[in-house]
């Protein structure tokens, strides 16, 4: 008995059951957006560099309808990526490990009366979501989604399926393509927006940064180019070891004598945080994750393994070295400055210091003081 075809087949038959009992066509076209009536949902609970990405779809829906925004549902972890952002309105949030948080949104999607649901996880198979049921409460007339060849069941607005070999981005922007946007016309840069008192908070840690380098001539300092550093990974085999970003940092350090950095890293990893930053004279950070976004837009150059911070420095334009496995290239930084440094090993560790710190410093070169 092969328990995973059995798990696809009643998958696959809820999949139908939903599709016979949702409103609206089987198939359909979007109407057009002509009143604030027109309300739009966008699902989106992946990951923080992903939900980052996102921004950009979120964006170009929004700039079809006449309220200009459109709501979010996101984790209560990826919620803050749309802080302050003009184009949304309203962010839900799900956790996926309380029923009783499914209960609440499904509630909420009932109340809400959607025209428009739009399926924002194109790294997802539906038949193995849970967008399925959020759609069903949610009642919207009209369902937007990656189905590909498939037969039309839970979206009736369909689009092609992303095919993992292109940009991330190249299956949402198809997305947009059914709200009356042409892909090629306008701009997919994702957004991050940070509010006065975000901003002031990283300019004070990199006055910080500066007057470690330069004691009494703070100002001078604060002319000159910054680095921000990020230690932390998605997971332990994209985390590059403490004493391989010592050496390439240093190496940094040689060509940039003066340049404030502030390595920043987890709370967990506090210790290796410390331990880079004294290594180099720079300025360790453990902030939380919008703190860690406003340090990333108040630098200069970024250097970072495969985490969302590689995005937010996307969302800035901040120039970057990002180290990312070969077979992760669709999910770079978008249209970023720098360079992104693929490997292959199995692990990032075995990755040689000697090829990143080149890579860094002409970084510098190329984009430094």
């Amino acid at each position: 008995m092969d328990l995973k075809k059995i798990e696809i087949v009643l998958h696959a038959s809820w999949m139908r059951l939903l599709g016979w009992t949702l409103p609206g066509p089987k198939e359909a076209t979007l109407p057009p957006a002509t009143n604030s009536d027109y309300r739009v949902l966008v699902i989106g609970y992946e990951r923080i560099g992903d939900m980052i990405m996102a921004t950009s779809l979120i964006r170009n829906i929004a700039r079809t309808l006449p309220s200009g925004k459109v709501d979010v549902l996101a984790t209560p972890v990826t919620a803050s990526v749309f802080e302050g952002n003009p184009h949304v309105d309203k962010v839900l949030t799900l956790n996926r490990r309380s029923g009783r948080s499914y209960a609440g949104i499904m509630k909420h999607l009932r109340r809400e009366r959607y025209t428009v649901m739009v399926d924002g996880r194109v790294n997802d198979p539906p038949i193995f979501t849970s967008t399925p049921l959020l759609m069903y409460a949610g009642r919207a007339r009209f369902r937007v989604g990656a189905r590909g060849d498939r037969k039309p069941s839970i979206y009736n607005v369909s689009v092609p399926e992303w095919n993992r070999v292109d940009h991330y981005l190249e299956g949402l922007k198809q997305l947009a393509v059914p709200f009356g946007v042409d892909p090629a016309a306008v701009d997919w840069g994702p957004g991050i927006f940070l509010s006065p008192e975000e901003s002031a908070r990283a300019e004070e840690k990199w006055k910080e940064a500066s007057a470690l380098i330069s004691p009494g001539n703070v100002e001078a300092e604060m002319s000159g180019k910054k680095l921000l550093v990020n230690l932390s990974a998605s997971s332990p085999k994209r985390r590059w070891p403490d004493g391989k970003f010592i050496a390439t940092l240093q190496a940094a350090r040689a060509r940039a004598p003066s340049m404030p950095m502030i390595v920043m890293g987890l709370h967990s990893e506090w210790a290796s945080v410390q331990k880079v930053a004294s290594a180099i004279n720079a300025v360790p950070a453990a902030p939380k994750l919008r703190d860690a976004f406003a340090l990333v837009g108040t630098a200069d150059l970024v250097f970072t393994p495969d985490t969302s911070i590689s995005h937010a420095a996307s969302a800035f334009r901040k120039p970057s070295l990002v180290l990312l496995k070969r077979e992760h290239r669709p999910y770079a930084p978008y249209d970023t400055p720098g360079e992104v440094l693929p490997w292959n090993e199995d692990e990032i560790e075995q990755m040689p210091h000697e090829r990143v710190a080149r890579a860094l410093v002409k970084l510098l070169t190329d984009f430094g003081s």
